[in-house]
């Protein structure tokens, strides 16, 4: 088996966090990222999330099959993400959890009848990946605030209080 691709599950979580890929990547946390899942759930798991991926944006293209940023119907890809991804019961506590990784920079462990479904990975358990990870948890941007402690956000801008951009109120899945 080949290792999950970095390509698609920068795609994946483009799709979940509702960010363009060059927010992304400005993280410099996506490579951590894709290890991290890797090492919590393995190859098997994470190819086969990506592959879903690429099943839901299929059938939200027309069944063409095309991975490319096509024009897509949102209703019809947030409802095949919903029923390939986030309601399956072995993709969709990862799917979650890569949100969650995205938003707040910490692997949270998966539930116990996942791991007792799926095999317990010692990588699995609830952890950092690394100390610039919450410093870039996508949370931040999304309500317009700086990291407490981590970011100086410059002096009197404590005088009002954090907004949540208008792009950010439509869904987590766009």
């Amino acid at each position: 088996m080949t290792a999950p691709s970095f390509e698609k599950f920068l795609s994946l979580s483009v799709d979940l966090t509702a960010f363009e890929e060059t927010d992304l990547l400005g993280t410099g946390m996506a490579h951590a990222y894709l290890a991290k899942v890797r090492a919590a759930c393995g190859d098997e798991v994470v190819t086969d999330l990506l592959d879903a991926h690429r099943a839901a944006r299929a059938d939200a293209a027309g069944g063409t099959g095309s991975h490319a940023r096509t024009p897509l119907d949102r209703d019809l890809f947030d409802r095949a993400l919903r029923h390939r991804i986030l309601s399956d019961d072995r993709l969709g506590p990862v799917a979650r959890n890569v949100i969650k990784l995205w938003y707040a920079g910490m692997w949270y462990a998966l539930p116990p009848e996942w791991t007792d479904r799926h095999g317990a990975r010692t990588a699995a358990e609830t952890s950092t990946v690394t100390a610039a990870a919450y410093q870039e948890g996508l949370l931040w941007r999304a309500i317009g605030a700086n990291p407490p402690g981590a970011k100086a956000p410059g002096y009197g801008s404590w005088a009002e209080p954090p907004r949540i951009a208008d792009r950010y109120l439509k869904g987590a899945t766009r």
